[in-house]
C-alpha cells in the first residue's frame, strides 16, 4: 500500500520535471521502465475513479457503500 507521503513525494517529482531530467540520462530500456511506470499510474487512477464513482452514487442514493 502507497502512503500519502509517497504519493507526494512522487507528485513533487513529477511537477519539478526532475522525472523528465532523470528520464533523459535513462538507457532505452529505463526509458521504457519510467514510462510503464506512468502507464500503471494512469491505469490505477482509472480503477480509483471508478471506485470514488460508484461510492459516490451510492451515498447519493443514500446506500450504504
Amino acid at each position: 500500500m502507497l502512503s500519502q507521503k509517497q504519493l507526494e513525494e512522487f507528485k513533487e517529482y513529477l511537477k519539478s520535471g526532475q522525472w523528465e531530467e532523470d528520464y533523459g540520462y535513462r538507457t532505452k530500456d529505463g526509458q521504457e521502465e519510467m514510462l510503464d511506470m506512468l502507464e500503471s499510474l494512469f491505469e490505477l487512477c482509472d480503477i480509483a475513479d471508478e471506485i470514488l464513482t460508484k461510492k459516490f452514487y451510492k451515498n447519493m442514493f443514500g446506500e450504504n457503500g
